[in-house]
């Protein structure tokens, strides 16, 4: 019997689609699935339910039960990434079971550093557990599977050009695998911290790395992720079409858990300055222009106190009141055609600036103005997976100004 051919009924954009095929896999032969998960019951016990048809939004895809005991959770992932908290609500709605899981590609593996008791598995684990199977239609279906998966996701490896995309090749897969290639090359340090997330738009990925600093709610915070605007992707690229812009670096000095960008502390971001600027010679150089009026009053005294014009891009006002973040810093943008392999030493020296920044000392604390009831959130929240006028009047304060400026 030859392998049928999945893709007409697998396309990448339906995770319904991949979550209703493995629980009719399952449901057919659920030992290959019950061996891989490690589950201690008799196989032929389970029985599996799909939860997700039944709430979408607060609900697992798959939940395996025995005797009436849930035994199983298990959450589909092909392109898209996790929602907020979406794994803690999960297990929320089903709680108690042995295992939770979340099954995704290989290619595009989603960071689970933050997710408690949920175990990454693959599908290709899972599929290649399933061509084993004793029964002939799910053997052959985990097989034809297991190929589709292969030649649908991009390949990518060391030698890959950034910008290097095939004619007729989905645009923004392809810089989602890239993406995910460079996440999965981070070996984090003590005091370092990763994750890849979906940017604002949905579309683009961002790579982050940040670290906590000494001052209360500010992290270090360096996103890297393609500098092509989301609007201006296309869906397929195309010989002389749009071509990826390359790899773009923010290195910031994040606040969390605020409703406004006033009271962003513009002058640590100016003793960050010295470390950034002996780490690096290629920050992008074009005058950061802040939009509020209180964060072009800070950017405005670091400037004159010595810091480069470019020091201050980022999200302030706007994006505090949509996700209670913000960020000011400077930019440093990779060729197009970088390889990855390049891009992952890139990487890597970026983690190293980024520690160095979370250990820069901040010789006052922050002003009594910064206590003001416009602050939310834990003081140790990490950062968010989503993004008043400081006036720093202490002698300490106005004494690193001068040095700076006469130095």
């Amino acid at each position: 019997m030859e392998d049928p051919v999945l893709g007409f009924a697998l396309p990448l954009r339906s995770e319904t689609h991949w979550s209703n095929l493995l629980a009719v896999l399952t449901a057919t032969d659920p030992a290959p699935l019950s061996k891989v998960l490690g589950l201690r019951c008799d196989p032929a016990r389970l029985l599996v339910r799909r939860e997700a048809l039944v709430d979408r939004a607060n609900r697992p895809d798959i939940v395996l039960v025995a005797d009436g005991v849930r035994v199983a959770v298990v959450e589909v992932k092909v392109l898209a990434g996790l929602g907020a908290r979406q794994l803690e609500r999960y297990r929320e709605a089903e709680p108690g079971a042995d295992v939770y899981a979340l099954v995704y590609p290989e290619r595009l593996a989603v960071p689970l550093q933050q997710a408690g008791a949920w175990q990454g598995l693959t599908w290709e684990t899972v599929l290649e557990s399933y061509e084993g199977s004793s029964h002939p239609w799910a053997a052959a279906t985990a097989r034809a599977w297991r190929s589709h998966l292969t030649s649908a996701l991009p390949k990518v490896g060391p030698e890959t050009r950034w910008n290097d995309l095939s004619e007729g090749e989905d645009f923004a897969l392809a810089i989602r695998t890239r993406m995910a290639w460079l996440s999965h090359q981070v070996h984090l340090p003590a005091g370092l911290e990763h994750d890849l997330v979906p940017s604002s738009a949905g579309v683009s990925w961002v790579a982050r790395l940040y670290a906590k600093t000494q001052l209360p709610d500010y992290w270090i915070m360096t996103d890297v992720e393609e500098n092509l605007p989301v609007r201006d992707y296309p869906p397929l690229a195309r010989a002389g079409g749009t071509k990826p812009r390359g790899p773009s670096a923010k290195v910031c000095l994040y606040r969390h858990g605020v409703r406004t960008s006033a009271g962003f502390n513009w002058e640590h971001l100016l003793r960050l300055w010295p470390v950034m600027d002996q780490a690096r010679a290629d920050w992008v150089q074009h005058a950061a222009r802040p939009k509020a009026r209180h964060d072009r009053d800070g950017h405005e005294r670091i400037v004159a106190a010595g810091a480069p014009s470019f020091l201050g891009i980022g999200f302030g006002d706007a994006q505090a009141r949509i996700n209670k973040t913000c960020m000011f810093g400077a930019r440093v943008q990779f060729p197009g055609d970088i390889t990855l392999a390049q891009m992952s030493k890139e990487f890597a020296a970026l983690g190293e600036l980024t520690l160095q920044l979370a250990q820069v000392a901040s010789p006052c604390s922050q002003p009594a103005l910064l206590k003001h009831p416009e602050k939310v959130g834990s003081e140790s929240a990490r950062p968010s997976a989503h993004f008043r006028r400081s006036v720093c009047q202490s002698a300490c304060c106005v004494s690193l100004l001068g040095k700076y400026r006469s130095g």
